[in-house]
């Protein structure tokens, strides 16, 4: 079967329409998700029969696909054979029975999909992600063209994940704007990070937009093809012309009487040059800052020392003795991937890291699958929401703390125990024969109190003559090798420093200044960030954040994180331009209030539990990096642009916290 814009590593170029024959549909339907078909044969029919018992999945266990739904063979084939005239029909451009459901049909349909209890709270939004991700035909603009005056600018600044995002809405905007990049191509962490056994540890058609699908190779991508896909992106949201790329935002200064900003860029010749802007939207990421222990010696070491996030290009590590500094989601990818291929792996751990099974690592999506989510919007739809809720909202609700949880030093709620018996017997398993290393791979803080990590072939790693679990931190670091804290010397031509990021130091790359100078580094107390919603700072007018402190999803999918923030941002500009208003800026009261409830709810989350340090926690213990909130929360408090919230600025230097009106 062919589908349409495909390439020949199984990534497309954007959208479902590739037109599938009967024959083609059938062969598809064979591996389909059986759960996902089930409610795309209900929402097309109306047939209330769908939802009877006989039908009726039963709940997933773990992190996979639950494709058959737990339902018998004959289940399933009744509702794959219902599903073929479906399918063609809606290929053909009729619409289902239900366009969309109700928010209440909707938490009814998503308990019966799920089986397991859904909140009606969750309605509007799931029946809103169903809508945005079933429509049939050309994507619908969600808003009309932002009605801005003449020469209206406005600057974004990186395009990774967050400035396509933002490229995307702004092409339905209308409005003009440029993009800075100081790297030469699109994607941000997944241009940069090349090393070895990158790749993401959400579903792959989780971490996608909502406006560019693509024919994923597996149900987790690596590197190359997210970086590819990124790039297309750009291209198919018509960004690329807007973009400047090898240019770098030296500074962001706001001029109080003109209302606008001015910044400093340099160009890939190095001259700087001067603009401005009405608007500007930091999309500058935190993760790409990396963090280098002050170590002593670190720097008289003879052989090849670098950052993980800086891989050598062309370098070959056949046959050498390597090391590598940290066990965190880096390191668990690049150390399986270069075992096999070195002389020795030695490996320096200061704390074990949880890690979870991953039934589906390097694992292909079935061709058929494939096929069905390119050729049917609406399975694609269903598809995505159990994903959505599988790897989101449902796992927050483990990470919350119950006071009344009798042993709060192993776990913060009995869920969260659950979680933490079942990693445990996973270890102890995958450790065989090789229980000595129990002690030194077992963590000892709760479940998810760190990043929760997926088993890529660590443990069979570990299990190697070859490779050394070193349980310590590096001390110094000679000509030779690192020195261990115990003071072992450790000989080798490689060194690899897997040691994260500064995850703390928001926007730290450039100079920013807003009301009467007050920078950006002042007002944050250097590592101790607080913007509303993570979007916008008191005293930094129209300069709005996408990716902000504690805008990172605790569980769940950046992408969408990131589009609820530019679609609040999208609608602050329209009720700001439509008021006459030049520019706004979060009121100090709704500033603190709302980072009072951040750290508030912080308080009852297993990343402040005091038996591990992380670097979601600033130099001061306060989180700043993850979201407290679920997706639902924050979808509910972004829901509407909240003006009455903001500081008015006018052109006549007028200001006002009245909605204009």
């Amino acid at each position: 079967m062919q589908l349409n814009d495909s390439d020949t590593n199984g990534t497309s170029t954007g959208r479902h329409d590739p037109i599938l024959s009967e024959t083609d549909i059938r062969a598809a339907i064979g591996d389909a998700a059986v759960p996902a078909l089930l409610m795309t044969v209900y929402q097309f029919t109306g047939d209330e029969k769908w939802l009877g018992p006989r039908y009726a999945p039963t709940r997933a266990r773990g992190l996979g696909d639950h494709e058959s739904g737990g339902l018998s063979d004959v289940v399933q084939a009744e509702i794959r054979e219902a599903a073929i005239p479906i399918v063609m029909a809606l290929q053909a451009g009729r619409m289902p029975a239900i366009a969309v459901p109700s928010p209440s049909a909707m938490t009814k349909l998503m308990a019966h999909y799920l089986n397991e209890p859904v909140d009606e709270r969750y309605g509007p939004m799931l029946a809103e992600e169903l809508g945005r991700r079933s429509a049939l035909g050309d994507r619908r603009i969600e808003a009309p063209p932002l009605a801005a005056p003449t020469g209206y600018k406005v600057i974004v600044i990186g395009v990774g994940v967050a400035g396509i995002v933002a490229s995307h809405y702004l092409e339905q905007m209308g409005v003009e704007y440029t993009i800075f990049e100081r790297q030469p191509e699109a994607g941000g962490n997944w241009w940069q990070n090349t090393y070895p056994g990158a790749g993401v540890d959400t579903p792959s058609h989780l971490y996608s937009f909502s406006f560019a699908d693509r024919n994923w190779n597996n149900h987790f991508e690596l590197r190359d093809n997210l970086s590819q896909y990124f790039t297309d992106t750009l291209d198919e949201v018509g960004g690329r012309a807007q973009v400047q790329f090898d240019t770098e935002v030296l500074s962001a200064t706001f001029d109080e009487p003109l209302n606008i900003w001015h910044l400093e860029v340099r160009g890939p010749d190095g001259v700087v040059v001067s603009h401005t802007a009405n608007v500007v939207i930091s999309a500058v990421g935190v993760l790409n800052k990396p963090k280098l222990p002050n170590v002593p010696g670190r720097d008289s070491f003879a052989g090849e020392s670098f950052h993980s996030s800086y891989w050598p290009e062309g370098l070959d590590i056949a046959g050498k003795r390597v090391a590598i500094v940290g066990t965190g989601a880096s390191s668990m990818q690049i150390s399986p991937a270069i075992a096999e291929q070195v002389e020795h792996l030695t490996i320096f751990q200061r704390s074990p890291q949880w890690v979870a099974p991953f039934e589906q690592f390097r694992q292909a999506i079935p061709e058929g699958n494939r096929t069905l989510l390119q050729g049917c919007r609406l399975y694609h739809a269903w598809y995505w929401l159990r994903l959505f809720w599988q790897f989101g909202d449902k796992v927050i609700e483990a990470l919350r703390v119950d006071p009344d949880w009798e042993f709060p030093a192993r776990a913060v709620n009995s869920r969260n125990d659950g979680h933490r018996i079942l990693f445990t017997q996973y270890i102890k398993d995958r450790l065989g024969d090789r229980q000595d290393l129990l002690e030194k791979v077992l963590p000892d803080y709760p479940p998810f109190g760190k990043r929760i990590l997926l088993d890529n072939g660590w443990y069979s790693t570990l299990l190697r003559d070859d490779v050394t679990l070193v349980n310590e931190g590096v001390a110094s670091v000679n000509a030779a090798g690192p020195v261990s804290d115990s003071g072992t010397q450790y000989d080798v031509d490689v060194l690899i420093w897997a040691t994260g990021f500064d995850a703390a130091r928001f926007i730290s790359s450039m100079d920013v200044r807003g009301v009467g100078g007050l920078t950006l580094r002042e007002a944050w107390d250097d590592d101790n960030p607080k913007a509303y919603f993570g979007v916008s700072v008191p005293d930094f007018p129209n300069y709005f954040m996408l990716g902000g402190p504690n805008s990172f999803p605790g569980s769940g999918s950046f992408m969408y994180f990131m589009e609820v923030q530019m679609r609040y941002i999208r609608d602050l500009l329209t009720e700001m331009l439509d008021g006459g208003v030049a520019s706004i800026d979060a009121t100090e009261e709704a500033n603190r209030v709302y980072n009072d409830l951040v750290d508030s709810t912080h308080e009852h989350t297993v990343w402040t539990h005091p038996g591990m340090s992380t670097y979601y926690r600033n130099s001061r213990g306060r989180v700043v990096f993850v979201m407290p909130f679920t997706n639902l929360e924050y979808w509910e408090m972004t829901r509407r642009a909240d003006i009455e919230n903001y500081t008015f600025r006018y052109d006549d230097a007028r200001t006002s916290v009245d909605v204009p009106a």
